[in-house]
């Protein structure tokens, strides 16, 4: 499931012209830069493109068919499943925590829902826990 929501993303970005992947490079720049802010939202992703919010959103909605929330939902998710598997950190908290999330239950509510798994399952898969 991880990679069909990566590859759904991506063939939706492949779709459209050098100027929008530029656009959502720097879009996905700004939110790796900021993955651990818990209260990066719309409004401060908009400011750091120079755009308003309404322009995000429906750039947003246009190239990749989500919301801007549910895109940096994803991302977050994304960031969440890799740091997991390589094992950076050894408990969901931590995890939680590097990803904006600032409380390890909705996390791990959110990240079986993308995902199929618990977090908590995959760092025992690892043999973390």
């Amino acid at each position: 499931m991880e990679t069909l929501r990566k590859t759904q993303i991506y063939e939706n970005i492949k779709m459209i012209n050098i100027g929008s992947k530029k656009w959502m490079s720097r879009l996905n720049g700004i939110i790796e830069e900021n993955i651990e802010d818990a209260f990066l939202d719309n409004k401060k992703i908009a400011d750091e493109l120079q755009i308003s919010e309404r322009q995000l959103f429906r750039k947003v909605k246009k190239i990749t068919e989500l919301t801007p929330q549910k895109y940096l939902k994803i991302q977050r998710l994304n960031q969440a499943m890799k740091i997991l598997n390589e094992g950076k950190y050894r408990t969901v908290k931590e995890t939680a925590h590097a990803v904006g999330y600032k409380k390890s239950n909705y996390f791990s509510l959110q990240f079986e829902k993308e995902f199929g798994k618990k977090p908590l399952t995959i760092l025992r898969e690892l043999g973390w826990r």
